[in-house]
C-alpha cells in the first residue's frame, strides 16, 4: 500500500522516488505550476489535434536530434571543449593565410551586381588604357576671395611640397600618356600654375601683385597654346565686363600621376605632406585664413581601411563588456555555487562561433569589408540568448540528478524554442544574401552560417562547459579559482540537507511571477492595449516621414580629411564633383551620319535639367571646326588623314589624346567627351536618382542603341555606382521585408505545432516592423545601405521575442491566465536577460569613428526595446484574451516507475498526451542507446 501511494505521488509531481526533493510550492515561497487539465487538451478528432499531430513529427525529430548532440557533448565535455577550440582556431588561421582579402572599393561595395554602371565600368577598365591617377589640390580662404597674390603663392607652395618629395620625378618619368613641351615624360599638371609653366621661379619673377595675377589668369590660352577652361581651375570665378577675372573662391590644381604601383605608394607620402602643410599654415599668425584640401585616387580606400582598423579595438571591448555582464549574471556570494566561470564560457562559445564563421568565409574567399565588422557586435548581442535560455531551464531541473540527465531534460524543454529562433534569424540573413548589393549580401554571407555555428556551439561547447562547471561544484571547488577548494560543509548543517525542503525558486522567476500578476489585472490589460495601439499609430506616422538618404562619407572616420574636401568642394567649386563621360563605341565614327548622332546625343544630355552647359572641350566639334577652317588642305584627305592633321595642331594632342582611341590602322575604335553635372543636390537621394533616370532615358532613346544589350552610346561616371544603389534600394528593401516576414511566419507555422501560431506571428512581426521603421526615423536614420542591413536583420531578431513566448505558452497547461503566468515565469527572465545582453553587445558601436555604426547602434536600441515590450507585455496580454487553451504537449516526458504489491519495480512507457504520441524519447534511445525508457 505504501509503495502504491509513493508511485501515485511520483506520478502527480513528476519527481521519481530517487529524488528526495519536492517541487516548489506556494507555502514555501515557490510556485506550483497549474495542474494538468485533460479537458484543455485538443481532442484527437479536432482540427487543432490533427494539425498538431501532423507537425509534431518534425518537432520531435528536431528535439531528438538536439538531445543526441547535447547529450553526447555532456557525456564527453572535455573532448568537445578542446575539439571546438582547436577547430575554431584552425579555421580562422587557415582562412587568414589562404583567401583572406579586404575590399574597400566603394564601387564594388555599393553598386548592384550586373547593373549598367558595373557593366560599363568593367568595359572601360578592360578596353581603354588606364586613366591617370588624379591628385587634387584645392586652396581656398573659407569663402573669402582666394584669387589673390598670396593665394597663388600658397598654391605653388602646395604644389612644390609634393614635387620636392623623393621619387616624385622618378614616378612621373614612367607616365607614358603625357609628354611636356621639352619632350620629356612627366606628370601633367592642370591649374593656374600652368600659366607659368608650373615653375615657382617664373611665377615669382613675373607676378608681384594681385593685379599682375588677375591679368595673367584672364588669358584664353596657356603659353603652350592649350585653351583655358577657367571654371576648372578657379572656383566661382567673377568676371568684369571685359572678361577679366576679378575674384574667385578657390584655386584647383590637378596632378595626373601614372596608373602604377609606384605612383600609388607615392600618393600616400604626398597626402601626408599636404596634411602636414595645412598644420603649418594653421600655426602661422599671418595665414589670413587660407586652407588647403586634398583628394587622391587612393584617399577613399585609405580612409575606409582606417575606419575598419580604427574600429577593430571595439571587438575586444564588446567581448570584455559581455564577459563582465555574464559573469555578474551567474555570480553568487557562495564561492562554490557561483557560476561566473560558466558565464564566461558562454561568451567564449560566441567568440569561437565568430572565429569559425569568419574562417570558413575567409577560406571560401568572401571579401571582408567595413560592413562585415558589424557582425561581431550582432553575434555578441544575440548569440548569448540561447545560453541564457539553456541555463535558465537547467536551473529548474532537479540538482540531485546527474548533469547529463539534467542537460537532456533542458534541451527537451527548450531545444525546439532556441532552434526555431535560430532558424528564423538564419533565414532572415539568408534572404538578405539575395540582395544585389555586395556590401549587403557579403555581410549576410558571413552572418547566417555564423549564427548557425553559434547555435551548434551553444548546444555542444556551452553544454560541455555547464557539465564541467557542475563537476566543479560537486567537488567543492571555487568559482574562477578552480585550483582551490571551497569552504568545508559542516556535517550538522541542515542547510546542506535539502531532502525534505522544496526546490528554491530563482529570484528572477519570483520577480516575473509578480510582474505577471500585475500585467494580468483587467485594468492593466486595457491600458496595455490602448498604449500599444497609440504607439503603433505614432510610429506609423513617423514611418511615412522616412526618407532615402546616404552620404558615402558616413562610412569614413568622423575626422577624415575627405569629408572636409567634399564640403569645401561643394561650396567653393562650381563644377562640383560629378564629371561623367559620354562614350562612343561599336560604330564607324568616320561616318558623317554617326558623327551627327554623336553630337545629338551630347546635346540631349546637356538638355536635361542637371547639365547646365555644353562640354568645354569636345573633340568632334573642334575637329569639324578644323576641317571648316582648312578646307583647301583637308577636303581631299581620308578621315584618318584628316584626324592626323587635326591632332598635329598645337595643344590638340595634349587636349584630346586621352579621349580618342585608335587601332593600329588609325581607325577610331572609341572616343569620349567629358561633361559636367552641376545642378544636382548631392545630399538628396531623390534628386540623384532622378538625374540617373534622366540620363538613362536619353541613352536608351538613341537610335544606335535600339535593340542592343550593349549600348553603342553610353555615359558613365563613378558616382553612378552609388546612384544605382539608391535606385534599387527601396524596391529591394520592400521585397526583402515581404519575403522575410512571410518566411518567418511560415517557419513558425511549420515548426510550432499549433495552427494558430501564424495568426500571432504575422500581425506582431508586421506591427514590430512598422514600429522599427518609425523608431529609426525618429533616431535620424534614413533608407540606405546601413538601415537596409538593420531592417533585414531585425526581421529575424524581432521574431525571437515573439516565438519564445508563444511556443512556451502552447506548451503550458491551465487557463489562459495560468498559461501566461507559467510562460512568463519560465521564459520571461531569460528573454529579459537576453534583451539586456543584446543591448550591451552593441554599446561599443556608440564609440565607433564611423557614422555607419551609429545607425546600427540605434537600430539595436529600437530592436531590443520594441522586441522586449511586444514580447513580454503586448503578446502575453493578447494570449490571455484570445490564446488557445489546449496544451500541445506535456512539459516533460519523465519516465515513471510503477510498484506492484510485491514491491518489484517495473518500467512503464513515458506519459503521453491524449491528443498525440510523443516519440522523441524512443527516437533518442534508438540513436544513442543511452536513455532508459
Amino acid at each position: 500500500m505504501t509503495s502504491t501511494l509513493k508511485a501515485s505521488k511520483q506520478e502527480e509531481t513528476g519527481v521519481s522516488e530517487g529524488s528526495e526533493r519536492s517541487l516548489p510550492t506556494e507555502s514555501s515561497g515557490g510556485y506550483t505550476p497549474p495542474p494538468r487539465r485533460p479537458g484543455n487538451n485538443a481532442r484527437p478528432s479536432s482540427f487543432s489535434a490533427k494539425w498538431t499531430a501532423a507537425i509534431s513529427g518534425i518537432e520531435s525529430r528536431i528535439t531528438a536530434g538536439l538531445r543526441v548532440i547535447s547529450r553526447h557533448a555532456a557525456s564527453h565535455p572535455r573532448k568537445y571543449v578542446v575539439g571546438i577550440l582547436v577547430l575554431s582556431l584552425g579555421l580562422v588561421a587557415t582562412g587568414i593565410f589562404t583567401n583572406f582579402n579586404v575590399d574597400t572599393n566603394d564601387d564594388t561595395l555599393w553598386t548592384p551586381a550586373g547593373s549598367k554602371p558595373i557593366v560599363h565600368s568593367e568595359w572601360i577598365a578592360e578596353t581603354l588604357p588606364p586613366t591617370p591617377r588624379p591628385f587634387l589640390i584645392m586652396v581656398h580662404s573659407k569663402g573669402d576671395n582666394a584669387v589673390t597674390h598670396e593665394g597663388a603663392i600658397r598654391t605653388f607652395q602646395a604644389l612644390d611640397a609634393i614635387r620636392e618629395l623623393d621619387n616624385y620625378h622618378t614616378v612621373c618619368a614612367t607616365n607614358t600618356s603625357y609628354v611636356n613641351h621639352q619632350g620629356n615624360h612627366t606628370c601633367n599638371i592642370e591649374g593656374i600654375t600652368s600659366f607659368w609653366n608650373d615653375t615657382t621661379g617664373i611665377f615669382e619673377a613675373s607676378v608681384q601683385s594681385t593685379d599682375d595675377l588677375l591679368q595673367t589668369v584672364s588669358a584664353s590660352h596657356y603659353p603652350d597654346g592649350r585653351p583655358v577652361d577657367l571654371p576648372a581651375i578657379i572656383g566661382y570665378a567673377t568676371l568684369d565686363d571685359t572678361g577679366m577675372v576679378t575674384a574667385g573662391q578657390s584655386f584647383v590644381v590637378i596632378i595626373e600621376f601614372p596608373f602604377t604601383k609606384d605612383a600609388e605608394a607615392f600618393e600616400e607620402h604626398a597626402i601626408n605632406r599636404i596634411l602636414d602643410l595645412q598644420d603649418e599654415w594653421d600655426s602661422q599668425s599671418n595665414n589670413n585664413n587660407y586652407h588647403v584640401e586634398i583628394l587622391a585616387e587612393r584617399s577613399f580606400d585609405d580612409e575606409f581601411a582606417r575606419a575598419i582598423v580604427g574600429d577593430i579595438p571595439l571587438v575586444p571591448l564588446v567581448f570584455t563588456v559581455m564577459s563582465i555582464f555574464t559573469c555578474l549574471i551567474f555570480a553568487k556570494r557562495d564561492p562554490v555555487q557561483s557560476r561566473a566561470l560558466m558565464g564566461f564560457g558562454a561568451v567564449v562559445a560566441v567568440l569561437l562561433a565568430i572565429m569559425s564563421g569568419y574562417g570558413l568565409l575567409f577560406i571560401i574567399g568572401v571579401p571582408f569589408t567595413s560592413m562585415t565588422q558589424i557582425l561581431p557586435f550582432i553575434m555578441f548581442g544575440i548569440g548569448l540568448d540561447d545560453a541564457f535560455i539553456i541555463t535558465g531551464e537547467y536551473a529548474r531541473t532537479d540538482p540531485k540528478k546527474d548533469p547529463v540527465e539534467r542537460i537532456d531534460e533542458t534541451i527537451q524543454a527548450v531545444g525546439l524554442s532556441i532552434a526555431l529562433t535560430t532558424i528564423t534569424s538564419v533565414l532572415a540573413f539568408g534572404l538578405g544574401a539575395m540582395s544585389s548589393v555586395p556590401a549587403v549580401f557579403w555581410l549576410c554571407y558571413y552572418a547566417f552560417p555564423t549564427l548557425a555555428i553559434n547555435f551548434l556551439y551553444q548546444v555542444t561547447f556551452f553544454v560541455a562547459i555547464i557539465v564541467i562547471d557542475e563537476k566543479r561544484v560537486q567537488d567543492r571547488r571555487r568559482d574562477c579559482c578552480v585550483c582551490f577548494s571551497g569552504p568545508k560543509v559542516e556535517e550538522n548543517d541542515d542547510s546542506q540537507e535539502p531532502n525534505d525542503t522544496p526546490l528554491e525558486m530563482p529570484m528572477a522567476d519570483r520577480v516575473m511571477l509578480k510582474y505577471a500578476d500585475i500585467l494580468l489585472r483587467p485594468w492593466m490589460k486595457v491600458l496595455v492595449l490602448i498604449g500599444f495601439a497609440a504607439m503603433l499609430g505614432g510610429f506609423a506616422y513617423s514611418t511615412t516621414l522616412l526618407e532615402q538618404e546616404f552620404n558615402f562619407v558616413d562610412v569614413l572616420p568622423s575626422d577624415s580629411y575627405i569629408t572636409e574636401f567634399f564640403d569645401a568642394f561643394g561650396e567653393l567649386y562650381d563644377r562640383g564633383s560629378t564629371f561623367p563621360q559620354a562614350h562612343f563605341r561599336f560604330v564607324d565614327q568616320s561616318d558623317p551620319a554617326i558623327q551627327d548622332q554623336m553630337e545629338t546625343y551630347v546635346n540631349e544630355l546637356v538638355a536635361i535639367d542637371s547639365v547646365e552647359y555644353q562640354p568645354t572641350f569636345f573633340w568632334l566639334r573642334d575637329f569639324k571646326k578644323f576641317l571648316d577652317s582648312n578646307q583647301n588642305t583637308t577636303a581631299d584627305l581620308a578621315f584618318n588623314q584628316q584626324l592626323d592633321a587635326f591632332m598635329e595642331q598645337p595643344g590638340v594632342a595634349d587636349l584630346y589624346g586621352s579621349d580618342i582611341f585608335r587601332d593600329a590602322d588609325g581607325n577610331v575604335e572609341s572616343s569620349r567627351v567629358t561633361f559636367y553635372i552641376t545642378n544636382v543636390d548631392i545630399e538628396s537621394v531623390t534628386d540623384q536618382v532622378s538625374v540617373l533616370e534622366d540620363l538613362d532615358a536619353v541613352t536608351e532613346s538613341q537610335p544606335v542603341n535600339q535593340g542592343k544589350e550593349d549600348f553603342a552610346f553610353f555615359n558613365y561616371g563613378s558616382i553612378y555606382n552609388i546612384w544605382e544603389f539608391y535606385r534599387v534600394a527601396v524596391d529591394e528593401l520592400i521585397l526583402t521585408t515581404i519575403t522575410g516576414v512571410v518566411a518567418v511566419t511560415g517557419v513558425a507555422l511549420v515548426l510550432v505545432p499549433h495552427w494558430s501560431a501564424a495568426l500571432f506571428v504575422l500581425p506582431l512581426i508586421s506591427i514590430l516592423y512598422i514600429d522599427m521603421l518609425g523608431f529609426l526615423q525618429l533616431a535620424g536614420a534614413h533608407v540606405n545601405a546601413v538601415s537596409y542591413i538593420s531592417l533585414v536583420m531585425s526581421i529575424g531578431l524581432l521574431v525571437d521575442f515573439v516565438v519564445h513566448v508563444l511556443l512556451r505558452f502552447y506548451e503550458c497547461e491551465g487557463t489562459r491566465d495560468e498559461k501566461v503566468r507559467e510562460t512568463l515565469r519560465t521564459m520571461g527572465s531569460s528573454i529579459m536577460i537576453g534583451a539586456v545582453s543584446t543591448f550591451l553587445g552593441v554599446i561599443p558601436l556608440a564609440f565607433s569613428t564611423s557614422e555607419i555604426f551609429g545607425t546600427i547602434f540605434n537600430a539595436f536600441v529600437g530592436l531590443v526595446v520594441l522586441g522586449s515590450l511586444h514580447g513580454l507585455v503586448l503578446l502575453p496580454v493578447v494570449l490571455s484574451l484570445i490564446g488557445p487553451e489546449e496544451c500541445i504537449r506535456p512539459a516533460k516526458t519523465e519516465p515513471k516507475q510503477v510498484v506492484e504489491d510485491d514491491e518489484k519495480p517495473v518500467k512503464e512507457e513515458p506519459s503521453r498526451n491524449s491528443s498525440m504520441a510523443w516519440d522523441s524519447s524512443a527516437l533518442l534511445a534508438t540513436a544513442t542507446n543511452e536513455i532508459e525508457v
